[in-house]
């Protein structure tokens, strides 16, 4: 049974939403997307997004406002808000010194979208087909072209950057060898999602990713996306069998975890969507990982405590909702049942999730946090 206290959460975002009415979602990513190309700036790229917001000529499975609507359609189930404590501050001027007592809080935040795809000119979602080429991280780029030609030995250019499921030989022979291209960015709905959290004085959590940051995209991160270097070579990857590193149980086996790559073994293209997005969410929730990419892990400060590095066992470390082919409205971890319903199941090969991850935090009223409980 859902706890009496969400309610004032829903009702005071519901009240603040009337004061956005104006703040509308293609304003919102113009404010967003300078810090967006400043931090791509730092990353080397040389092109602007602005350049090619405007062309137009791209159309994927599904848009910026698709995925915000979807997003906030969720909200309430996916939160999962939870009241858990108390925070005590110090306030101080000059000498004097007062106790403040805020509540603490714990609800779940839609970082990032997650999308897995085929063919790496098809990004589902259709604004980051320009954030991929900004990020020189699509399918045209002279990064990705060069290094996937130079260590394959072939033009790239002719052949293209392909992914999906193997061909059988013959009748007999049962390949089932499916890659996936994955790339996850902070999902536009922070926008919207932080100015109502914010407005709530102290009742929700507020996510800290960049709306439309590139996180990840495997195609920048070619040599251990598609070849396993280095991690063909650890310990986990090598052990056979071992089910604590497999994404499910014995009796709901998805696929192994390590290595985190493009390649899986698995009959079910559905099931091999859910491990790609599971093995590049597994990556980027951590630090100092041997990939290509941004990490979201957040350091606890006082009055913010993010929840750790993906956990297929522990909810609060991540949740998926779908969006596509299938809009969820409610959150689930990974993997699915043995047997996912016909809904979930692209005809395309095209996958989208948002992935919700928890916070606990309280309302700062002080120079210093001396106690806190839950």
């Amino acid at each position: 049974m859902r706890k009496p206290w969400i309610y004032i959460v829903v009702i005071a975002m519901a009240l603040s939403a009337t004061n956005a009415n104006a703040y509308s979602l293609e304003a919102a990513r113009d404010s967003t997307i300078g810090n967006t190309q400043a931090e791509l700036d730092k990353r080397g790229s040389v092109e602007c997004i602005s350049c090619h917001a405007g062309a137009g000529t791209y159309s994927g499975v599904m848009n910026t406002f698709e995925i915000s609507e979807a997003t906030m359609a969720a909200a309430l189930s996916c939160m999962q808000w939870e009241l858990r404590g108390i925070c005590v501050w110090l306030a101080c001027v000059g000498p004097i010194c007062t106790a403040n007592t805020t509540i603490k809080v714990k609800n779940h935040v839609p970082d990032l979208v997650i999308q897995a795809y085929d063919r790496g000119d098809t990004e589902p979602w259709t604004e980051s087909h320009d954030i991929n080429i900004v990020s020189q991280g699509d399918a045209d780029s002279s990064w990705v072209t060069t290094i996937i030609g130079w260590i394959e030995n072939f033009n790239v250019g002719s052949v293209g950057i392909r992914g999906g499921m193997s061909t059988e030989s013959d009748k007999g022979k049962h390949a089932n060898l499916n890659f996936k291209i994955v790339d996850a960015y902070g999902n536009p709905s922070l926008i919207a999602f932080n100015l109502l959290t914010e407005s709530t004085f102290g009742l929700a959590c507020a996510g800290r990713t960049f709306p439309f940051f590139p996180y990840y995209i495997s195609n920048l991160d070619s040599i251990a996306w598609r070849w396993d270097i280095p991690e063909m070579f650890y310990p986990q990857s090598l052990v056979p069998m071992v089910t604590v590193y497999d994404l499910g149980t014995p009796y709901n086996n998805y696929g192994a975890i390590y290595p985190r790559h493009g390649f899986m073994t698995a009959q079910d293209p559905l099931k091999a969507a859910v491990l790609a997005a599971f093995r590049a969410a597994h990556v980027i929730t951590r630090y100092a990982e041997p990939h290509l990419y941004f990490t979201v892990g957040q350091p606890s400060t006082d009055g913010y405590w993010p929840y750790g590095p993906l956990d297929q066992n522990d909810g609060d470390t991540g949740e998926f909702q779908m969006l596509y082919p299938k809009k969820d409205t409610s959150c689930a971890r990974f993997p699915y049942s043995g047997d996912p319903s016909f809904s979930r199941r692209s005809g395309d090969g095209n996958y989208i999730w948002n992935f919700w991850k928890a916070y606990k935090c309280c309302q700062r009223q002080g120079q210093k946090l001396i106690y806190h409980t839950g």
